[in-house]
């Protein structure tokens, strides 16, 4: 049973394949990414033009690849955010950080979050239900 990654402005499918697909900016540097969508594994294929320009503590901006939308999270600019689309249809979310070498990952789930990756405890409280 696939799970499926999905733009949350409109919808499109990210992970046709393997790995979840999405534009990457830095600086003037922009191209495509691959990512893992196995939470906690922050493998990742990236254009080589973007990634040369890579130093830990860089902030990236994340896009659809559709729809070209900023992936930024409304409860934190510094992660940014999908929607998980399970085989019941049930919509989750997953927000991941924007800082290249910071591994933390969350997947909220109505009120359950479940934090991945060794950098999790250095995101700050952040508030992912906005009250």
């Amino acid at each position: 049973m696939k799970i499926t990654f999905a733009c949350p402005h409109c919808q499109s499918v990210l992970n046709p394949s393997v790995k979840i697909l999405l534009g990457v900016k830095y600086k003037k540097k922009q191209g495509l990414i691959l990512l893992s969508p196995q939470p906690g594994n922050y493998k990742m294929i990236c254009d080589a033009s973007v990634s040369a320009a890579l130093k830990p503590g860089s902030t990236l901006n994340f896009f659809c690849p559709v729809c070209s939308t900023d992936l930024v999270s409304p409860s934190n600019e510094k992660f940014s955010q999908l929607d998980i689309v399970d085989p019941n249809n049930q919509i989750r979310k997953v927000e991941f950080s924007r800082v290249f070498g910071t591994r933390a990952t969350f997947i909220i789930d109505g009120d359950d979050v479940t934090p991945y990756g060794d950098d999790v405890d250095e995101s700050g409280m952040t508030n992912f239900f906005g009250s």
